[in-house]
């Protein structure tokens, strides 16, 4: 069986000295490296995309996912809920901005449907996103949403992640909601990729 993304996930691993060898990253891999990827806005959806720019956010992410558990058999539904964001005490220094008001989103997180059970996947958070207070899963059947959902859907098979989640965003939240979304986003994505070279 073929799996061009997990080969372009295997290679920037190793160009980047994350792996090593010729085999293909397993379930379990697939879901570290994803985790691990630096959590910021790839400049689209595709899955080779984000693998090539090497970062994503919970939606970039959880689609990568669902087409490289796809390549090994293994089929996923993503979710979306909306959320309001609100940072631990001792969150990083530089997200001290967003303490307070709530920031709102709409989270994206993935179901895998594996032989007769299902395993909620959230790799939003690198691991490194612990020492900013962000929660971070480990590989495992009862992972935590990276949020506190307050309206849940799944996504039909097909359906746009971004199209949907911008009609979500659009219908329940004020522009000044959704700027001071974006402004949060990107200041994540700051934190999480100074110095990168990408």
């Amino acid at each position: 069986m073929t799996r061009p993304l997990a080969s372009l996930l295997h290679a920037g691993a190793v160009r980047r000295g994350l792996r090593s060898g010729d085999t293909l990253p397993d379930e379990r891999e697939v879901f570290e490296l994803v985790r691990d990827l630096p959590y910021a806005r790839a400049s689209g959806h595709a899955p080779e995309t984000v693998i090539a720019e090497w970062r994503g956010t919970c939606s970039t992410k959880h689609e990568l996912l669902a087409a490289l558990y796809a390549e090994l058999g293994v089929p996923s539904t993503i979710y979306a809920c909306t959320q309001e964001i609100r940072l631990p005490d001792g969150a990083a220094t530089e997200l001290a901005a967003w303490n307070g008001e709530p920031v709102i989103d709409v989270h994206n997180y993935l179901v895998l449907h594996e032989r007769g059970r299902d395993r909620l996947i959230d790799a939003t958070w690198p691991l490194a996103a612990r020492a900013a207070g962000l929660p971070a899963n480990e590989w495992g059947h009862d992972m935590q949403i990276a949020c506190t959902p307050l309206e849940t859907w799944a996504l039909k098979p097909g359906e746009d992640v971004a199209t949907f989640k911008d009609a979500k965003l659009r219908e329940r939240y004020t522009p000044e909601q959704l700027e001071r979304r974006d402004e949060f986003i990107r200041a994540v994505g700051r934190l999480f990729t100074r110095g990168e070279a990408g």
